[in-house]
């Protein structure tokens, strides 16, 4: 078993990967750290307590965090994830009360109670992951990883950018926190856009109607979470889900090593993951980070189907 804290930004695929961790026997979710994202952090934070009640999860603590980036103005993807951040769904009023410790005081105070059986998991930004790290430079030797959703590797024909023509969203929300993050020596596992918006990867319109003909409590979430976007995007890329999803077998997933950096001050770049693809400069010792180029499909999207699905 594997021993997490989620650090999210709920978030429709935020969402699903709720339901997918707290439906794999594989993972015990320590702690959930809540960061600004693809909505504020209000909303956010405020989505993470209504999807553990959901879940009827609710002796998991829940950690506020960074309400900004580290240095840029605060975005969001509200266009995308809807007003609420959860779509179409709704959630009752959550009566879970916040962790009264910060989201570095959690994970400081996970890795030191599990050591290298710690995994830390993002799926939003990483400006609490820097945070930690500006707090505690020792951490990356003191956990066992850190699985990211984020960034676009140009590894294939899918790595492109979504924020803009280079970079992934939550790259670019905070790019000096992610800069900081991939040059900390903590050993990282990225899943980016070149394997989540992967047309073979993605819940087509097929998919969709199959969870929608389930009719059961959570389908009917994920139903009205998705629905808007199946409809505008013919499909939904499963972003978060596919995190959580190598962390539960990551013997389905190949991956390679590279040197990543980060763009920070590009007009054009910001946010890119810079990738050291040079065959003369790629020094096995100064690699840094595991980045997913192939899944096996019919398991991953099995894996949604049974897990986020169903009762």
């Amino acid at each position: 078993m594997k021993h997490i804290i989620l650090d999210t930004d709920p978030g429709v695929d935020d969402a699903l990967a709720f339901l997918l961790a707290f439906n794999s026997p594989e993972i015990k979710v320590e702690a959930i750290t809540t960061v600004a994202g693809n909505v504020n952090h209000t909303k956010g934070h405020r989505n993470a307590k209504k999807l553990l009640e959901f879940l009827g999860e609710t002796d998991v603590p829940v950690c506020a965090g960074a309400e900004k980036p580290l240095i840029r103005v605060m975005s969001h993807a509200e266009e995308f994830h809807g007003k609420t951040g959860l779509g179409d769904a709704e959630l009752p009023e959550p009566k879970i009360m916040t962790d009264p410790r910060n989201a570095v005081e959690m994970i400081h105070e996970k890795a030191e109670e599990y050591g290298k059986k710690l995994v830390l998991v993002a799926i939003g930004p990483l400006t609490n992951i820097a945070a930690a790290l500006l707090a505690d430079p020792s951490l990356p030797e003191k956990v066992d990883k850190l699985v990211i959703m984020g960034g676009a590797y140009n590894l294939t024909p899918y790595g492109l950018g979504n924020a803009n023509a280079v970079a992934e969203f939550n790259i670019w929300h905070d790019p000096e926190a992610a800069r900081i993050v991939f040059n900390s020596g903590l050993p990282i596992v990225a899943a980016g856009l070149d394997t989540t918006t992967h047309p073979d990867y993605r819940m087509s319109v097929d998919m969709f109607n199959k969870i929608n003909a389930k009719n059961d409590r959570r389908s009917k979430l994920v139903v009205d979470l998705c629905k808007s976007l199946v409809e505008k995007f013919n499909g939904f890329s499963l972003h978060d889900p596919q995190a959580i999803a190598y962390l539960i077998d990551p013997t389905m997933f190949k991956t390679e090593k590279y040197k990543v950096d980060l763009e920070v001050h590009g007009e054009l770049t910001r946010g890119m993951t810079v990738v050291e693809r040079r065959h003369y400069r790629r020094v096995k010792e100064e690699t840094n980070t595991d980045i997913i180029v192939e899944i096996d499909a019919e398991w991953f999207l099995g894996l949604i189907m049974d897990r986020v699905t169903g009762e």
